[in-house]
């Protein structure tokens, strides 16, 4: 054997091998990113059918205005259709690559890729618009608040508690703060010296806007780390 057709040979070895290596990765990969988008599609659907869930878009203020969000409904349609791509793009890969379907992965990676662009872009939107996103989660707090002081409901208060607790707030700002209210501050005796949380999760989320922006910026990198992972396994199919 010529040293050049040996050195081909070798070569065509490593790649099949890493062919059946990368098969492998995306099914494990498929299953997970399945079950993430079906754990999406289902809370979406839940929030969209739970009544509670949409109180908390649906308030009264202290001079009976009703507030009306869309918030609420933004993030249930982002979620069921996130959801539902994740899903279909999770089955459509495990099929491509169980079924050593060239074609099939070929349009998995061709997706696969858009999606990748997709989480870079919307990283490097949040990063551009955190004070607008830091107004909009100021907002929902303020929903939650006037829910929990309309209903009571122990979840609510879990929530509010949770939100205390991280950012070291308590209390909206405009809004007296109630005797209930209190008992989900970090503090109960200390809660009229703790920050307004709208202000403090503004603050938090143009801190945190780094670090965001690079979750989404390596969930791009993940997904085309697997598009790369199925180009290699569709060459090995066509190389076999």
């Amino acid at each position: 054997m010529k040293p050049s057709t040996e050195t081909s040979f070798q070569i065509d070895v490593v790649a099949d091998r890493c062919g059946v290596v990368c098969k492998y990765i995306l099914i494990v990969f498929n299953i997970i990113f399945t079950v993430l988008g079906f754990a999406s599609l289902v809370f979406g659907l839940w929030l969209n059918f739970q009544d509670n869930a949409r109180d908390m878009f649906n308030v009264n203020n202290v001079n009976k205005a009703r507030i009306d969000s869309n918030i609420f409904y933004i993030v249930v349609y982002i979620l069921v259709i996130l959801g539902s791509v994740m899903v279909a793009l999770g089955i459509f890969g495990e099929h491509a690559a169980c079924n050593d379907n060239k074609i099939a992965l070929q349009v998995f990676c061709v997706f696969l890729f858009l999606l990748a662009v997709a989480a870079i872009a919307v990283g490097a939107l949040a990063y551009t618009s955190k004070d607008t996103v830091g107004k909009k989660f100021g907002e929902l707090y303020s929903d939650v608040y006037k829910l929990y002081e309309k209903n009571k409901d122990e979840t609510v208060a879990a929530t509010l508690k949770f939100v205390h607790d991280l950012l070291q707030c308590c209390g909206s700002a405009g809004v007296q703060l109630t005797e209930l209210v209190k008992k989900t501050c970090p503090k109960a005796d200390d809660a009229p010296r703790h920050a307004t949380c709208q202000e403090s999760i503004e603050s938090f989320i143009e801190k945190r806007a780094p670090l965001v922006t690079g979750a989404f910026v390596g969930t791009g990198a993940l997904l085309i780390t697997q598009v790369i992972c199925a180009a290699l396994f569709s060459s090995k199919i066509h190389r076999d």
